[in-house]
């Protein structure tokens, strides 16, 4: 699968999935695109913020839309057809990405709640991976997609775990655009991090070449041509 950035293909993906998800009788939510931000109103955030939002984030807003609401679940589907997924895909049965320049601040405030109250050690290897960080995806159990924000690693989408997980502080796309590229072609699975951990190669972050991308798109019906631009 390629990884360039192109909007309207990351669409094609989603709006498929939601398809897809709708024909087995899953629950879908409106997929919410919203017009894209003024550079007046990006500015607005980064003054409160007291930082310029990584390149690849701030050109989506900018370019594409400043706010993008994706969902769907199988929950409801799968306790009547226990065995639709195959080994190391049970686990999943919704998929979401949720972001926008509206919902930054709050975000942010709550990962600085997080780092205040309980990760304030930055000389401690857990608690560091919550600071310097720019969380864009509230995945709903404390946890967070975000974007590191130290020069090492600038860039690159990182999860924050609050309780413990391994994969806290995974690099899970070298930046904005390929995660969102990535993440569409397994229809966003998760947020939480055991439901797209089956997609994740080390060295690669979520790959959706991966067997399991592969197996995941079989069991759904995805042609994987129809996948690609």
């Amino acid at each position: 699968m390629t990884t360039i950035f192109n909007f309207e293909l990351f669409k094609k993906r989603l709006n498929l999935y939601l398809t897809k998800i709708k024909a087995l009788g899953g629950e879908t939510d409106p997929f919410t695109i919203a017009k894209p931000a003024t550079e007046a109103e990006v500015k607005a955030v980064e003054e409160q913020l007291g930082y310029t939002l990584p390149p690849h984030f701030r050109e989506v807003l900018l370019e594409d839309t400043a706010h993008l609401d994706f969902y769907w679940s199988i929950y409801e589907f799968l306790e009547k057809n226990e065995d639709f997924l195959p080994e190391g895909l049970v686990e999943i049965f919704r998929g979401q990405l949720l972001f926008g320049l509206d919902l930054l601040l709050d975000y942010e405030d709550d990962r600085k709640g997080w780092v205040k109250e309980v990760y304030s050690d930055y000389n401690n290897e857990y608690d560091r991976v919550w600071h310097n960080k720019m969380s864009f995806h509230q995945v709903g159990n404390g946890d967070y997609i975000a974007i590191e924000l130290e020069p090492y690693n600038y860039g690159k989408i990182v999860y924050l775990s609050h309780d413990g997980s391994e994969n806290h502080g995974l690099y899970i796309a070298d930046n904005f655009k390929e995660f969102l590229m990535n993440y569409a072609t397994i229809g966003c699975t998760g947020g939480e991090d055991w439901q797209w951990e089956p997609f994740y190669t080390e060295g690669k972050g979520i790959d959706p070449t991966c067997k399991n991308a592969q197996a995941w798109c079989k069991v759904l019906g995805i042609d994987l041509k129809e996948l690609e631009g």
